[in-house]
């Protein structure tokens, strides 16, 4: 290339830099030049907001002239004519409906949508709709699109065309169910010989608040739930969620389980909120997986079964009809990378930090002092981000007290890729543990290779300790650091000497205040 020639003539070198500028940088820029102009405009027209107002939307003669480089269209409860009737955006791949009112949609906005839909059909890979009565003409649409692998469905109700919304299904790779209710299943979907209802390319589901409403005697709105997952043989992630539905839901896992041969081989990342599972139930679920990236149970009674299984280097499979032991390839924790656990149970925490490494993301488990120390050392080197339990069972004002500690925080000091830490309080039964002291006699100094740390967080009582001592080592120690404090208001903490140092050099104490 030669040296004369000015990178901001190379249209590869403006679209690039344009693509990280907001629509007012944008505006600006197409305004330097007709190259510019040519260039950049296509990026202000490839995200359309139609808000209530017809001020906040482009003119119907506008639209025509720059419909071509049109990517996505978001309604916001208005649906002009001149946009539902739009023909010829040849590059539409997402539609976006957003109520900012918990009214559904009605049947002829709805009508609207389908038109555009089918008009293009060819392009659209993405559709979410907030709060509408499914009907068959949306359902008969969605078929027509070639594309499609999207779908995100919020507050609504499938009563009509259930069989044609299972079709749809089986088009996507991406599923979101949020505030559904699905009535009226086809009669033998339940079946194990119902193959039509096989969703081939699923590869995430996430399934928050979904209700099968008059599922078949006698099943229940879970198994049904179950089975749908089940029946996704190629799903890499599944999300499920519910804090209202809580009675049997040990049925989904019964009818994910109790099947053979296993059905979710590729699954590897699993988060189940709100969602109580025990111990042997959750070891059973991953007994068998093949391989395992995250996990996340809030309420998963995770103990020796579930570690157990986490350590195991062998697994149950089927074999020509019997159960036989098979060596796996690598053991779960050796390909965990997020682990979302808050568990009480003795010494998970410590087996999992020297037992996974490749995590990236620990939160929620407890730890000990004394299970540090003598405990093997922590192999996950690129821990990003943590937060445990850090009880410490030991006297932090006597010389044994400290030396442990210090070796305590020796391990914390080795994870010198993390970003965030948060050391939380345990609650017994109504009675406090004690953390750790973050003061320098106590070991703090151990953490000084932690030169990537942005933020640190402590339970209140351990934020008020810092003194200015160490607010002064963090600051000359952390080069990354952004924000050091607890979960108060600005409003409930009060200064001292060491928050207002903090402050001073622009460190926030006010967790909101992370970007």
């Amino acid at each position: 290339m030669s040296d004369s020639i000015n990178p901001l003539h190379i249209p590869e070198i403006i679209l690039l830099t344009g693509a990280f500028l907001d629509v007012e940088g944008l505006l600006n820029c197409i305004q330097v030049s007709k190259a510019f102009y040519n260039i950049l405009i296509g990026l202000l027209w490839r995200r359309i907001v139609i808000g209530p107002s017809p001020a906040e939307y482009p003119s119907r003669e506008v639209l025509q002239k720059y419909k071509g480089h049109i990517e996505e269209i978001v309604f916001i409860n208005n649906f002009p004519k001149e946009y539902t009737e739009l023909q010829g955006c040849t590059r539409l791949q997402s539609i976006y409906y957003r109520s900012r009112l918990r009214m559904a949609i009605g049947s002829d906005c709805l009508l609207k949508l389908s038109n555009l839909i089918k008009a293009h059909h060819p392009t659209i890979t993405s559709i979410y709709f907030h709060a509408f009565q499914s009907s068959h003409g949306l359902w008969k649409a969605l078929l027509e699109c070639t594309n499609l692998n999207i779908l995100k469905a919020c507050n609504t109700s499938i009563k009509d065309g259930v069989d044609l919304f299972l079709q749809v299904c089986k088009k996507l790779r991406h599923l979101t169910l949020e505030d559904v209710a699905i009535h009226q299943l086809p009669a033998n979907f339940l079946s194990n010989e119902a193959n039509e209802y096989s969703l081939p390319n699923m590869h995430t589901l996430c399934i928050e608040r979904v209700k099968i409403a008059g599922p078949p005697k006698p099943y229940t709105s879970w198994y049904c739930l179950g089975t749908l997952v089940k029946r996704c043989p190629v799903l890499c992630e599944l999300i499920v969620d519910d804090s209202y539905e809580q009675y049997h839901q040990a049925d989904f896992y019964r009818a994910i389980l109790l099947q053979h041969p296993w059905a979710l081989n590729s699954l590897s990342a699993l988060s189940l909120h709100n969602m109580t599972i025990e111990d042997k139930d959750m070891a059973a679920l991953l007994g068998r997986m093949t391989g395992l990236r995250q996990l996340s149970s809030l309420k998963c009674e995770f103990g020796q079964f579930s570690l157990q299984e986490l350590l195991a280097d062998k697994q149950e499979i089927l074999d020509d009809g019997e159960i036989v032991q098979k060596a796996r390839l690598q053991r779960l924790c050796e390909t965990l990378e997020i682990l979302v656990l808050y568990t009480y149970n003795a010494g998970i925490g410590q087996a999992v930090l020297s037992s996974c490494p490749r995590l990236k993301e620990l939160e929620g488990p407890k730890i000990t002092v004394t299970e540090i120390v003598n405990g093997a050392e922590w192999v996950c080197t690129g821990l990003t981000d943590l937060t445990i339990i850090l009880e410490a069972d030991v006297d932090q004002e006597t010389k044994e007290g400290m030396a442990k500690t210090r070796l305590a925080f020796r391990q914390l000091g080795r994870l010198t890729k993390l970003r965030s830490l948060a050391l939380l309080d345990s609650y017994s039964w109504n009675e406090a543990r004690s953390v750790l002291n973050l003061r320098l006699k106590t070991g703090l100094d151990e953490l000084a290779n932690l030169k990537s740390l942005r933020s640190l967080r402590l339970e209140d009582d351990k934020y008020w300790q810092i003194q200015l001592e160490e607010a002064t080592w963090m600051v000359n120690n952390w080069p990354s650091i952004k924000f050091v404090g607890s979960d108060l208001s600005d409003e409930e903490a009060e200064p001292n000497l060491a928050m207002e140092f903090l402050k001073s050099h622009n460190i926030s104490n006010i967790w909101e205040d992370m970007d």
